[in-house]
């Protein structure tokens, strides 16, 4: 991808504002599409607090309706799950014929769902592993992480050299990044974290990571937890890394009290994306025969605590 195209952030939350911001940083232009904060963000522009150093942006686009925007060459795809059914109205004014469009959200199912609006050989996946949280309208503070792992829905040559174009430029964002043929191994790498963490973070009431690792039997019900997302990827043939377990457990303990997404939601009253990060990969598992006792149980607290008493 050369330098100078436009980009679009659907859904300017957190993860959008923050990546969109680096993007800014790099000298890309970008339009945020945004709802809440738009006005405030229109005045003020956004601030990052991060861990990788701060940046201020006195001054970005940003806009209400993706017909606001207008066509563009790259959309970035940052809003919840929740949000796809409104795919229908906002992909196609952000469209041109080479528009390409990458999804940086939870779980799985999301790359084809914007398959039905444009071509599946121009959707890709990006898989980033990222804390980071807003803290008041256009203020976004970034607490770890950050990388990027990008794939084709569509598994071809082409398709590889599209992924290695878009990790190219975040890398020119001072992201790390790496490029995959397989979309659906890359997707079960974050699923390692995110059924666990998410699931019991939200399972118990909207609590902090933090408070998790207070609860010893619920920590080690998170490992293995992990460790029956591990077998359901090998089963689907894509094997994941086999120091991935201790990686994922070193890495969340210290995240201290961050509140992952899901639970946050919980809290605020939000819809929870409970289709994409443990419905649709549970019935993925399922399909194979992988055993998945503690998931399939996690799974229905979830749900006991989403809708009490039905």
């Amino acid at each position: 991808m050369v330098r100078g195209m436009k980009i679009a952030i659907l859904g300017a939350g957190a993860l959008g504002c923050y990546y969109g911001a680096r993007l800014v940083e790099a000298g890309e232009e970008v339009c945020f599409i945004m709802r809440s904060a738009c006005e405030y963000v229109q005045q003020h522009g956004l601030r990052i607090s991060s861990v990788e150093g701060d940046i201020n942006l006195p001054r970005v686009r940003a806009v209400n309706s993706a017909a606001e925007c207008g066509p563009v060459d790259l959309v970035v795809v940052g809003w919840k799950t929740c949000c796809n059914p409104q795919f229908a109205e906002a992909l196609p004014p952000l469209l041109h014929e080479h528009t390409r469009v990458v999804t940086l959200q939870n779980g799985m199912g999301n790359a084809e769902e914007i398959a039905r609006f444009v071509p599946a050989e121009r959707v890709f996946i990006g898989l980033c592993f990222v804390c980071c949280m807003v803290q008041s309208p256009g203020c976004i503070t970034h607490l770890e992480g950050g990388n990027i792992q990008f794939a084709p829905l569509v598994p071809t040559e082409s398709g590889l050299a599209g992924a290695q174009e878009l990790a190219a430029l975040f890398e020119r964002a001072k992201i790390k990044t790496s490029a995959f043929l397989h979309s659906e191994q890359i997707l079960w790498c974050k699923l390692t974290w995110n059924i666990p963490f998410n699931g019991l973070c939200l399972a118990h009431g909207g609590i902090s990571v933090e408070e998790l690792f207070r609860m010893p039997a619920e920590v080690e019900r998170a490992r293995r937890i992990i460790e029956e997302v591990c077998v359901a990827a090998e089963k689907r043939g894509f094997p994941l890394p086999k120091d991935i377990v201790q990686y994922q457990m070193d890495r969340t303990e210290l995240m201290g009290p961050f509140i992952p997404s899901s639970a946050v939601d919980y809290n605020m009253g939000r819809p929870v994306e409970y289709d994409a990060i443990w419905g649709t990969p549970l019935k993925r598992a399922l399909e194979v025969g992988a055993p998945v006792p503690l998931w399939q149980a996690l799974c229905a607290d979830i749900l006991a605590r989403l809708h009490p008493g039905s």
